[in-house]
This record gives C-alpha cells, structure tokens and sequence, in this order.
C-alpha cells in the first residue's frame, strides 16, 4: 500500500467519525471506539476490509434513521420515555466488529501475498460484516413491516421489536444486507488471475447465505437468550445502548441470559467462525 492511499484511508475514517459525531449517531466513547477500529482496518494494505466496515456502518446509520418517527412509537424505552435508537456507544461499536478487526490484525502481521484466492482469515472477515449487515437491514427495516412479525422458535405473532421476531420485509432486508457484501467482497477483494467471473459470483451467492444465517442465527439466539418484555400497553420495553434487561413485567420470549450487545458479538463470532471451517474444508487446506 501506498503512503498516500494510506493517508486518504486515515483521512477518512476520521471524516466518517466527524460525520457521526455531527448527527450524534455514536456517543463520545462510541466515536473513540470506532476511531481505533478504523485505524486498524485501514492499516492493512488491502482496501477491502476499509470498504466493508464503510458499508456496514453508512448504511447501518441510513437505515436507522428510515422512519424512525414511527419507529419510536413502535416500543418504549426503559426510562420511560419513547423507543428507537439512541446514539451507540463502544460496547455497540465492537460488538459488530470485534471478531474482524482481530482477524485483520492476524492477518496484517503473518500474511505478505498481495492477492488471495483461498484465504480462510479474509473469508471470515467478509462472512462476519455480511453477517452484522444483514442483521441491522433486517433489525431497521423489518420492523417497519406492516404485518405483525412472528417469533422464529413458536410462529407465533409477537409485537414488533420482539428480539427473536421475523417478518418477511425483515428476512428480504437480510438477503439484501448479505448480497450487498458479497458484491463488495467480489469487487474489492484482490484475487489473484486464477478466480473468474463463475469464482466470484460463487463468493457472492456464499456470502449472501454467511449473512442471512448469520441474521437468523441472531434472531434464534435473541428468542431463547434474550428476554422480552412489554409494557401494560403491550410494547416492547428497549433498554439504551443494548444492555441487558434489568425490569419485571410480561415476558414475551427469551430468558434474561444475554444483553442485546452479547447477542451480537455472540452471532458475529459464531458466523465468522462457522464460515472459517466451510472455506477451510472447500479449499481443502
């Protein structure tokens, strides 16, 4: 990589975290957070991994704000007052991040090839943003869906924000967050001259799949893991900065077990790794 390809990346991520601070979008400790993931991922000589967090976190951002009048009148919050989403803090930022940005790492300190074509580490790489990203189209779209949503363990109707409920502009959401990395991975990744056209639409199709299962995954973890509860108006009470529930009333679903930021790195962890053992026995290393 060259210094100033270096310093346009650098130059970046600190105009993407200026951008967020100015919308409020992540909390000062979320900014500090996302600042030192950033560095990481654009030290590494490869621009993909720089592009993939890009995608994740503009298009996470513009999807949360979609509707998001309506959205605050669809749950409460635990202090009382309207739902939605409220800044992200650091504990949000590397629970969406946290096992890429250990590959990366890896992977910029013992790989020196300046192409791949059967690279386990940048598959797990890919296959966790696709995994993060399906999730949040899925989280942010699909509860503007005009059709109660269904607890993925019973197919029962549940109120939207349910963790664990599912709709079919939610599940759409995914395969479109998955296939939109997948596209990215296809183009920015630097192959070497053996993978074709056929390879790379192959990589698209596998990581589309990584970042719908991965989704699903989170739904199913977030139904048995993850308790929900409603209000005496049957709303699902959110709790700020996705912290675990600590209140008493009706529950929905799920066992107090995992906080909403546990859920996710737990599911990003599971499909990066998950991903790893396919892409280790399909290339048969």
């Amino acid at each position: 990589m060259g210094f100033v390809a270096l310093i346009l990346r650098l130059l970046a991520v600190f105009a993407l975290m200026a951008r967020a601070a100015k919308r409020k979008s992540l909390t000062p400790r979320g900014i500090f957070a996302a600042v030192i993931v950033g560095l990481i991922h654009a030290i590494h000589p490869w621009s993909i991994f720089t592009v993939l967090l890009f995608t994740f976190f503009i298009t996470g951002t513009a999807f949360t704000k979609v509707k998001a009048n309506i959205k605050k009148t669809l749950t409460v919050s635990s202090s009382g007052d309207v739902g939605g989403e409220g800044p992200r803090n650091e504990i949000q930022v590397m629970a969406n991040s946290l096992p890429a940005t250990i590959l990366i790492l890896i992977h910029f300190f013992t790989k020196t090839t300046k192409c791949w074509n059967s690279d386990v580490l940048t598959i797990g790489i890919i296959a966790q943003y696709a995994a993060v990203t399906a999730d949040t189209w899925s989280s942010e779209l699909g509860i503007l869906s005009k059709r109660p949503p269904i607890l993925i363990t019973t197919l029962r109707k549940c109120p939207p924000g349910t963790n664990g409920g599912v709709s079919q502009t939610g599940l759409t959401a995914a395969l479109g967050g998955g296939a939109t990395i997948g596209l990215i991975a296809a183009i920015f990744s630097p192959f070497c001259h053996t993978w074709s056209i056929a390879a790379r639409l192959k990589l698209i199709v596998a990581i589309t799949v990584a970042g719908f299962l991965g989704s699903i995954a989170d739904s199913i973890l977030g139904a048995v893991l993850q308790q929900s509860v409603v209000n005496d108006r049957g709303k699902i009470i959110e709790v700020e900065g996705g912290k675990k529930l600590d209140l008493k009333g009706k529950v929905v679903s799920g066992t107090n077990v995992l906080s909403n930021n546990q859920v996710n790195l737990v599911m990003a962890t599971l499909t990066t790794v998950f991903s790893m053992a396919l892409a280790k026995l399909y290339y048969k290393f």
